[in-house]
């Protein structure tokens, strides 16, 4: 075998053959260079390359390795060369195989690292690795395959030493070859073993049975049996040629035409013409979460089946899915035996079963810049019928995920119109509910009384006139409410970026509750809500009330404008008192930022310094109080509000 493949090579480099390359030996490299090397293929994984050199040189894979200068302690060929090469180990390799610049780093996934994030963010090192770069679909080190790309393209140098082992095989959402029209292969027709996968005593490598030559680079590496414990003979190895079940290309199915498709799309993506991060202007680009977004689709058909069952085009994909999916639960739910789960996460490993998931997945996401209702709609069922029925901490897990803010949205679990507060702080995005052109700079920490008017009066006009807390409480969970719109969170979060104390804004909520739920009158709040934020929308001047807060932080009133707001007014009493002062200054700064009385800098500054609030808010219920509003308090009450309307204008 070893005369005639050197009779091949030496007849192709004779011929100067562009993949057989002879280096020569006058250069000065630290690393001594193969007599005889290959060109890397197009799209070739490392792992590929050393399968053809060994099979060239008829040295193991384990030796070329040694060679090249990439094996570690015991000749270990580590998965994660698979990802990227350590540099000295690149050089190396570089100078052995008489590489050419950037040929090393292209026998790695690191190029793709770029346009597929769960590549970007796997970590290296250790074993432990390996499991989570399975539960992120980062990469697998066991390489699906396509037969034909294997037997080779015709080429003299493929014919004698096969086509290359591609790196996107490697990739947990390529399932299928689009240049022969078929679903790749993951095991062995004839042993049923993963190429590249290790046996139980073999740790997590990139060359199964590395040590063994003179095996073609599509021949199976694995045994045929597990030998009995403590057997001193070895097994002989399948050897199966993997390239034998190519075959002409057929027609194929309105399954695989649609699978076929959405591959083109995924290769498209991993490959493509312009970085993947680049945006026009300032908005999110929606191809930046392709991936992102197509993964945790895939993970939200697989838990909630059968409810995701609508989602898949053909009764054969849902054929499909049922199928990994009774699988996959089988192995979630064989804990009592003791086994570690830890691929319940991951991608299936069948690629028609991975295909038909995607597939599923893709119908689901629909349009993927569609940014509105539609997408919650689908997806929103599918949600909570995958919390309900899974581990408790799975919509945390989707919370982490790094998906697109449309998907984000779709997503959130809502109470009430916010987002549900359990671990929403460890999610990746602060996603708002809908697209605003208003910020939440441009939200008072109380609705302003013109805005109720304008806009809740199917609300209010069902409640009783002597009801006077009830708008006020309106106004708050409707402020709430806009920056949740404009910037996402829970309530909690948006009552501390107005400003308002937890307490106050859980009791505005826990009135509306109860005043509204059980008439089943919370949609008219909704509907109110949303047509402000249109108007706000549409408004070309709106109001920086943040920046008011910001002015007005220090602000208070001078004395002289207090005696001049209480002149004539002989009958109110400790006029020019402190307290008076402070008063004034809380109902002046209430007035400019449409905020409440109860958490201006005058009380809350009492608070800090742990003084009691309660003569200061005695006084300015005095004037606000609808009782005491008659003679001189009413015309104080009346100046105080010109005064604070002519100091907006100065602002």
């Amino acid at each position: 075998m070893s005369a005639t493949k050197d009779q091949l090579a030496n007849q192709s480099a004779s011929l100067g053959h562009p993949d057989c390359r002879a280096t020569p030996r006058s250069d000065p490299v630290t690393t001594r260079p193969l007599s005889r090397s290959l060109a890397p293929l197009p799209e070739e994984s490392l792992p590929g390359l050393l399968l053809r050199l060994a099979y060239r040189l008829d040295r193991s894979p384990a030796r070329i390795a040694s060679l090249c200068g990439l094996s570690r302690h015991q000749h270990r060929l580590p998965a994660e060369y698979l990802i990227t090469l350590p540099a000295e180990s690149g050089e190396a390799l570089k100078a052995a195989a008489f590489l050419r610049e950037g040929e090393t780093d292209a026998l790695t996934l690191s190029a793709m690292a770029a346009s597929y994030p769960p590549l970007a963010t796997t970590r290296l090192g250790g074993s432990r690795n390996m499991a989570s770069a399975r539960r992120t679909w980062a990469f697998s080190p066991s390489s699906r395959y396509c037969p034909n790309c294997l037997a080779g393209d015709g080429s003299t140098i493929q014919n004698a030493y096969g086509g290359p082992w591609r790196l996107r095989w490697h990739i947990p959402v390529s399932f299928a070859c689009t240049t022969h029209s078929r679903l790749l292969e993951h095991g062995c027709p004839q042993c049923g073993g993963h190429p590249n996968r290790p046996s139980n005593t073999e740790r997590q490598g990139l060359i199964t049975q590395r040590t063994i030559g003179g095996l073609h680079p599509a021949q199976c590496r694995h045994h045929l049996v597990s030998g009995p414990v403590g057997a001193s003979t070895r097994t002989p190895l399948c050897a199966a040629r993997l390239d034998r079940t190519a075959r002409v290309a057929e027609r194929p199915d309105g399954g695989l035409v649609m699978m076929l498709a959405v591959q083109q799309r995924i290769d498209r993506h991993l490959t493509p013409t312009e970085h993947p991060s680049a945006t026009c202007g300032t908005h999110s680009n929606p191809e930046q979460h392709f991936f992102s977004d197509l993964i945790a689709a895939a993970q939200l058909i697989r838990l909630s089946w059968p409810d995701s069952a609508s989602f898949a085009p053909s009764s054969d994909v849902t054929d499909l899915i049922a199928r990994h999916v009774a699988t996959w639960t089988a192995l979630r739910e064989d804990r009592n035996a003791g086994r570690r789960v830890r691929d319940a996460w991951a991608a299936p490993e069948d690629p028609a079963e991975c295909g038909a998931l995607l597939l599923a997945a893709d119908t689901l996401l629909g349009n993927r810049g569609q940014d509105g209702p539609a997408l919650r709609e689908r997806v929103q069922p599918l949600a909570t019928a995958a919390f309900r029925r899974n581990e408790a901490n799975t919509s945390a897990a989707f919370r982490r995920m790094d998906v697109s803010p449309g998907l984000s949205r779709a997503l959130a679990q809502r109470s009430l119109g916010f987002n549900r507060a359990g671990g929403h702080r460890h999610a990746k995005q602060h996603v708002s509910s809908r697209q605003c052109h208003f910020g939440i700079e441009h939200v008072p920490a109380l609705l302003p009384e013109a805005w109720i008017g304008a806009h809740f009066g199917d609300l209010t006009s069902l409640w009783e006139p002597q009801d006077i807390w009830k708008p006020r409480h309106v106004r708050r969970v409707a402020s709430l409410k806009l920056v949740e719109m404009a910037s996402g969170g829970t309530w909690p979060q948006c009552a501390a970026i107005l400003g308002i104390r937890w307490i106050t804004a859980q009791r505005s909520l826990t009135v509306l509750k109860r005043s509204l739920l059980p008439d089943g009158l919370w949609p008219l709040l909704d509907t109110a809500i949303e047509m402000v934020a249109q108007s706000l929308d549409a408004d070309a001047l709106r109001v920086d009330f943040a920046a008011r807060r910001r002015t007005l932080s220090t602000w208070q009133i001078p004395v002289e404008d207090i005696a001049a707001l209480t002149a004539g007014l002989v009958r109110l009493a400790n006029v020019e008192s402190p307290l008076t002062r402070a008063a004034v200054t809380a109902l002046v700064w209430a007035r400019v930022t449409q905020g409440d009385h109860l958490n201006s800098p005058a009380i809350e500054a009492a608070r800090e310094a742990q003084q009691s609030t309660k003569p200061l808010v005695a006084a300015i219920g005095q004037l606000q109080t609808p009782s005491n509003r008659r003679g001189a308090r009413l015309r104080f009450l009346q100046r105080i509000n010109e005064y604070a309307d002519g100091l907006i204008d100065g602002i």
